[in-house]
């Protein structure tokens, strides 16, 4: 199990960081909309939600055999686990206690079929119990079932919970599954499910950038920044918990309050050496957001063999530059801290050379602790100019740091 300190990054720093992306204000050229009450009248019309729903109330036994064949609790657009075990097993001490467990949402993609839209953490671990891979621990009222799993309680309490019961609100196939609404740069298409989950999950907290590429982006590239983003250098060097054997079905508490992997800006981290690449080669243009937005879309389609090159060549990149820098790459002086404007910069711009290219290692480390003394090209490397000049000026200078 993981000892390490949650994190090296706060709350609010990363929070910060994923409020520099938000650069995509519409440019000043864009030609103002006359608004009338006429207008707003149509775009109230065309925005409800057509929704139908129904109310029942699932028995734990029947969710018993429902959760992973009627029930999907995967569907793309759903964060990572935040619950630990002690979370988990006083969800099954509200049951023994008869404590009513708030409602789920469920969303029926086809007849008899459904996804979670929210609840997906209360049913996974009613299955992981149910099923014998969870050993209740932490509990407060019924201490003397601490380490057991369901088959090992009585089978009065076993007959008891499986009576017990949990509301869920369907929205049925009838249901819109997408509207239109106008943006500055067109008409944008929306999935329901997609403003559901927003906006019920966590109470109401809406999904952050990247959770939301997650959503709406899944495909071989997305699952490929999950696993470099656990990968051991990796976390090593930004301060996350090392990949578990059993994170998926109990991620420990420091994992799930780590910022960067609670936040999937770690997945952004990865994400941000092929944006900021792609942009450099020009083949995407436009502030930060956008460009992560954009390279996203690029790899949508990449098969097997393509996203393996990119693992490749992101793993690669990131050994090298570790070993040049003695394990300790991209750290800013009298922080302690990896910085994310070095971090791209140096990356990007070893991607692009060979080893033939490269300064040796000594004068690589000389040249950037010079460069940083100098202000202007501090502010370059580690300034928060995203704009693709800004970019592309930040990486011809980690060049000349790097190359022979």
């Amino acid at each position: 199990m993981a000892t390490q300190q949650p994190s090296l990054f706060s709350d609010e720093e990363v929070n910060e960081w994923l409020e520099t992306e938000d650069d995509d204000s519409p440019s000043s050229d864009t030609v103002s909309k006359i608004v009338t009450d006429e207008t707003i009248s149509d775009k109230y019309s065309n925005t409800q939600l057509r929704i139908v729903r129904t109310n029942i109330d699932y028995s734990i036994d029947y969710l018993k055999n429902a959760i992973g064949t009627l029930i999907d609790l995967m569907p793309q657009y759903q964060r990572r686990s935040r619950w630990d075990i002690t979370k988990r097993s006083l969800l099954i001490e509200s049951l023994l206690l008869n404590i009513p467990i708030p409602p789920i949402f469920l969303f029926e993609k086809e007849y008899g079929m459904y996804e979670v839209v929210d609840g997906r953490q209360r049913l996974e671990t009613l299955k992981d119990f149910l099923s014998g891979n969870l050993s209740l621990r932490g509990l407060k009222y019924w201490k003397e079932l601490n380490g057991k799993k369901f088959e090992q309680l009585p089978i009065v309490i076993q007959r008891g919970i499986l009576r017990r019961t949990i509301s869920a609100t369907v929205l049925l196939t009838e249901s819109a599954t997408t509207f239109t609404y106008e943006q500055d740069n067109g008409d944008t298409d929306v999935d329901v499910r997609m403003i559901l989950f927003n906006r019920l999950n966590s109470g109401g907290v809406q999904l952050n950038a990247q959770e939301l590429r997650n959503a709406l982006y899944e495909s071989i590239f997305n699952r490929m920044l999950k696993e470099v983003s656990r990968h051991a250098l990796f976390t090593k060097i930004w301060g996350i918990p090392p990949l578990e054997q059993d994170e998926k079905e109990n991620p420990s508490k420091i994992l799930i309050s780590n910022s960067l992997y609670k936040s999937m800006v770690d997945c952004e981290l990865v994400l941000r050496f092929f944006a900021i690449r792609e942009t450099n080669q020009d083949l995407i243009t436009g502030g930060l957001k956008t460009l992560l937005d954009k390279s996203m879309r690029l790899h949508y389609t990449d098969d097997e063999a393509k996203v393996e090159q990119s693992k490749d060549l992101f793993l690669k990149t990131l050994e090298r530059l570790n070993t040049i820098f003695d394990n300790r790459p991209f750290i800013v002086p009298n922080t302690d801290k990896p910085s994310r404007p070095l971090y791209d910069a140096l990356m990007v711009a070893l991607s692009f050379l060979t080893v033939e290219e490269l300064a040796e290692p000594a004068t690589i480390k000389s040249r950037l602790q010079t460069s940083l003394n100098d202000d202007t090209i501090n502010a370059i490397l580690l300034g928060k100019q995203n704009t693709v000049e800004g970019i592309k000026e930040r990486i011809e200078e980690a060049t000349k740091i790097l190359k022979a």
